[in-house]
């Protein structure tokens, strides 16, 4: 029979259980840490989302439209550059998805290079120069563009447009007549070409601007010490409830009960957070998108929290797989003991009805002994014969 397990050893495998359930959790998270966060071909898989690349060309459309509007320190900006959102949508045909979907693949790896320390510098670059080529090259059709989805010119606009001291920064953002448009066109299409020259050939993101205003005295040294946390949780894990195993040895059914109820428990306690995660993940992605993007980079934000969105919930929906998993594996355990348990009560039935029926015979077998010992007559009994 199995010995019973002292006080002190459920107590100790209390405190390893409480341990192992509040781990449990970000050990879950481990795994698709890994293979999903981490994971350059899960952001590959993200480039051909149309919502995503949708999301993309508005994003560089405004940050082009926006360095437009942004004059230097003795440029006044022009009248046709300041509605920033018609500028949007017309230079948007310019940002196409093909190039969309590169830069999305190029910014997801060097961001992973960085993340997973193979690079040093946390600075995303996003090269900028075939763009900047097509909107020169057809300069002259964004800006008949630009002027179409104007309102018609007034009398008076067409006339200040048919004088000869018309200058770019007097030039109302109108859609002019066909025998003056040729003319606005051209001053206009200077204008565009002149400026975008002045826009960078990249774009840069810096991810460590984002990481060090956070209160951590040296940031990147507490990301690195996370990651090894994350990768030696699972290991934690197992060795934990190895040791609770080894601490319940003495009674094997006690033992595979309290595992089993243990993952149980744990995998139950994952699930309803995942489920709340799942709930508010829409919510918490977008707060950190506003706490990792400056006011610079707003037109970017709509694009990232897509991209973000769509990794937490993949990442989620692992978990809830592997808390789903946690708990089969509970159960199988719960059941197999319970089933070990109902096999080993009839063995023990059978042996004490045994020991019983054997007692009786030798009960009777000494009865009978004593009655043939009554029927024996001693020596003395045998002289007075």
């Amino acid at each position: 029979m199995s010995e019973k397990n002292s006080f002190w050893r459920k107590l100790l495998a209390f405190f390893l259980s409480i341990l192992v359930i509040a781990i449990i959790f970000p050990t879950i998270f481990s795994a698709p840490l890994e293979f999903v966060v981490m994971n350059a071909d899960t952001y590959s898989a993200l480039t051909n989302n149309d919502k995503l690349l949708d999301a993309g060309q508005d994003a560089f459309s405004a940050y082009i439209a926006g360095q437009l509007n942004q004059p230097g320190e003795t440029e006044i900006v022009p009248p046709a550059f300041r509605n920033t959102e018609l500028l949007t949508e017309v230079i948007k045909p310019f940002v196409t998805k093909e190039w969309m979907s590169k830069t999305l693949n190029d910014v997801a790896g060097q961001l992973l290079q960085f993340l997973n320390f193979k690079q040093p510098f946390g600075i995303v670059r996003i090269d900028l120069t075939e763009i900047k080529a097509s909107v020169l090259a057809e300069r002259d059709v964004l800006v008949e563009n630009l002027l179409s989805a104007s309102v018609p010119c007034d009398a008076a606009e067409i006339a200040k447009m048919e004088s000869g001291t018309l200058s770019i920064t007097s030039m109302p953002l109108c859609n002019p007549p066909a025998e003056v448009k040729s003319k606005v066109v051209a001053a206009i299409s200077d204008y565009v070409e002149e400026f975008l020259y002045k826009i960078p050939q990249e774009y840069r993101i810096n991810i460590e601007d984002g990481i060090t205003t956070t209160n951590y005295k040296n940031p990147l040294l507490s990301y690195s010490l996370l990651r090894w946390t994350f990768r030696i949780l699972p290991i934690l894990s197992l060795v934990l409830l190895i040791a609770i195993a080894v601490i319940l040895r003495k009674n094997g059914t006690e033992m595979r009960a309290w595992l089993g109820r243990l993952l149980t428990t744990a995998a139950i306690i994952s699930l309803v957070l995942i489920l709340v995660l799942l709930i508010g993940s829409e919510q918490f992605t977008a707060l950190f998108i506003n706490q990792v993007l400056s006011a610079e980079n707003g037109s970017f934000g709509t694009l990232l929290l897509i991209v973000l969105q769509a990794v937490t919930y993949r990442t989620l929906l692992w978990m809830g797989a592997i808390s789903i998993a946690l708990l089969c594996v509970g159960l199988i355990i719960l059941f197999f003991n319970r089933l070990s348990t109902r096999r080993t009560l009839p063995g023990n039935a059978e042996e004490e009805s045994q020991f019983e029926g054997s007692a009786d015979d030798i009960l009777k077998a000494k009865q009978a002994m004593a009655e043939e010992i009554e029927e024996i007559p001693t020596q003395d009994e045998k002289k007075e014969e």
